[in-house]
């Protein structure tokens, strides 16, 4: 870390409620107890008012105010297209303070800084993204969790297809294609992670928690959760590098090729990706998704046939994409490129 960086950082420390030891500022700029020293005394010589307390640590004396920040052109840019990010992913008040914050930002900028973003801009966007709209009872999830309350939902599992009425104590909420619950069911007696999209109905409750320490709220899913290993040919292997699915835990050498190894609760979701890649694509474990995939694929097979005739499992079986070789590959490839 730059120096000019790790002394803002300290000053941030600071600033804290809490008074901080010089150890805990040592760890968070990754440097050592006497560069620390050498810092607070060079930022005391610069008109800083560090206070040291005994037995407690150092903090800025009361009052004490910093100037405005100056951001970089870097800084502010980088700020400004995530708040560009925030429309399609938040709530109706997320988004509100996502444009409220960037313009906070833009109002700090000097004039000379905010010709540069502008020009930045101009060559940097983040396009408009047309995916669904988050879950109707996000702000209510969010609401549980910032004031530590009970959610009540009726929940839909995929896996199960069933229905239930779950009191939920929440934990974190994070954003993965979709956003999740994870928080420690009262139901199920355990930590479980919940697709906000499958929350049917959800209500904050009075009745307030304490925060489960983080290894009593593991991150599982609602369902037993599956390895599935896939085989994809090295020349699609940057593209699926790029369009991984959720659950995707490592990639392994294999070859002429990578195995993707995914973790998931449910083999129906990975049919489409693994579909994406025709040709190119090899289920290898487990038995159970080869053979949905083999139905979904003759199911497909029966629809694109003309002029339509009955077709039989065996027949469709030996004359799948994969079952037609490297010709195959090559053309699936090529679409990509």
């Amino acid at each position: 870390m730059k120096q000019m960086d790790r002394r803002l950082l300290i000053l941030m420390r600071l600033r804290e409620e809490r008074a901080v030891t010089a150890h805990e500022l040592a760890e968070a700029c990754e440097c050592s107890v006497r560069t620390i020293y050498r810092d607070i005394d060079a930022l005391c010589a610069a008109g800083v008012p560090v206070a040291a307390m005994a037995g407690e640590g150092y903090r800025v004396v009361a009052g004490y105010r910093l100037p405005p920040i100056a951001f970089t052109v870097e800084e502010a840019t980088q700020l400004l297209l995530g708040a560009e990010l925030a429309p399609p992913l938040g709530t109706a008040d997320q988004r509100t303070a996502a444009r409220s914050g960037a313009a906070k930002v833009e109002a700090a900028l000097d004039d000379a800084t905010r010709l540069e973003v502008e020009r930045w801009r101009e060559r940097i966007s983040v396009a408009s993204d047309e995916r669904e709209a988050p879950s109707p009872w996000l702000p209510d999830v969010l609401r549980s969790v910032l004031d530590d309350r009970v959610l009540r939902i009726r929940y839909h599992a995929f896996g199960s297809d069933e229905v239930t009425e779950r009191e939920v104590e929440p934990y974190h909420l994070f954003y993965g294609e979709d956003w999740y619950l994870v928080g420690y069911c009262r139901l199920r007696q355990g930590g479980r992670v919940f697709r906000t999209s499958r929350i049917q109905h959800a209500e904050v409750l009075p009745e307030r928690v304490e925060r489960r320490a983080t290894s009593m709220v593991r991150q599982e899913r609602d369902e037993p959760v599956i390895e599935v290993r896939v085989w994809i040919d090295a020349r699609a292997v940057p593209w699926a590098r790029g369009q991984t699915v959720w659950g995707f835990v490592r990639e392994e050498p294999a070859e002429s090729g990578s195995v993707f190894v995914v973790r998931t609760p449910d083999l129906r979701q990975l049919l489409p990706w693994i579909l994406r890649w025709g040709g190119a694509a090899r289920v290898l474990s487990p038995p159970d998704l080869v053979e949905r995939l083999r139905e979904e694929v003759e199911a497909m097979s029966r629809v694109y046939q003309w002029p339509p005739r009955t077709a039989g499992a065996a027949s469709i079986a030996t004359d799948t994409p994969l079952s037609r070789g490297p010709s195959t590959v090559a053309s699936t490839v090529a679409e990509m490129q």
